[in-house]
């Protein structure tokens, strides 16, 4: 089977005084550069709710600077068709080819609110490539498969309960690409068919992940084990959080561990011991 794409979902660094950290931002992905297959910019993992535009804009031509617009998703999402719609543009504006929208939030929606939505940010992209995003713990939306393949999207990550149900999209988008979020179900969304993952923590550690992919292609059962008990390890110590993702990178050299959304605090200790080790 082709080798699974791991995709890491890049957590937005920021400086003690909560600004955007241009140089720790630029340092995280030369670091992930040749260690995974390309970045998800500016999603969960990157606290976009808690970003302006103009620093999504600079994210997204910071990731494409060192990625280059094949190996980059810029997410674009926003609980407004008009913010979406001008997120799109600047995307594009920074040489952005491949983009993924999330489901409107808070208000609730029905699926024909939502592809509404999504018909016109796919409008406003043009040539460039849009994935949807869905993730309904997040958002309060919840699409069945069918009616996300009634979107006419040419993918999209699925997370949370959506990640749970991969078979089912996949059967109902035969012909898309399709991401898991699921950080640690690589092997089971390559057999599925699927284009890979979009993994927060491989950001911190990539390693385990890419090595997980290779062994799930080359039919290694033995490396397959290895590698998948290595990355349950990661989710195991960051806890699957983007606060234990930025501790562990500042553990590594790589930022404050600063977010700007109040979040549990990460188990520094062993984060610490564990990228010790690593």
């Amino acid at each position: 089977m082709p080798r699974a794409e791991v995709l890491s979902a890049t957590p937005t660094l920021f400086r003690d005084d909560g600004a955007l950290d241009g140089p720790a931002n630029t340092a995280l992905l030369n670091r992930l550069d040749g260690r995974v297959d390309g970045v998800f910019v500016a999603g969960t993992t990157g606290e976009f709710p808690a970003l302006d535009r103009a620093e999504r804009r600079e994210l997204a031509r910071l990731a494409l600077t060192v990625f280059g617009p094949d190996r980059t998703i810029v997410h674009v999402g926003a609980a407004s068709t008009r913010e979406a719609v001008a997120l799109t543009a600047d995307a594009l504006a920074a040489g952005a080819t491949r983009l993924a929208v999330l489901t409107p939030y808070y208000l609730p929606v029905d699926a024909e609110a939502v592809r509404r939505h999504f018909a016109a940010v796919a409008e406003a992209a043009g040539d460039a490539a849009v994935y949807g995003y869905l993730f309904p713990e997040r958002t309060g939306v919840t699409l069945t498969p069918a009616e996300f393949a009634a979107t006419g999207l040419r993918g999209g990550k699925l997370s949370g309960a959506a990640a749970a149900r991969f078979a089912d999209f996949r059967a109902a988008l035969p012909d898309a690409r399709l991401w898991s979020g699921a950080d640690t179900d690589l092997a089971a969304v390559a057999r599925a068919g699927g284009a890979g993952i979009v993994s927060g923590l491989s950001a911190a550690f990539p390693d385990p992940f890419l090595d997980l992919a290779i062994a799930v292609e080359e039919g290694d059962a033995e490396a397959e084990r290895a590698a998948q008990a290595r990355a349950d390890e990661v989710s195991d110590v960051l806890g699957g959080t983007v606060a234990g993702i930025k501790e562990a990178l500042r553990q590594l050299g790589i930022g404050t561990g600063a977010l700007r959304m109040p979040a549990s605090a990460p188990a520094v200790d062993r984060i610490a011991a564990y990228a010790r080790r690593s």
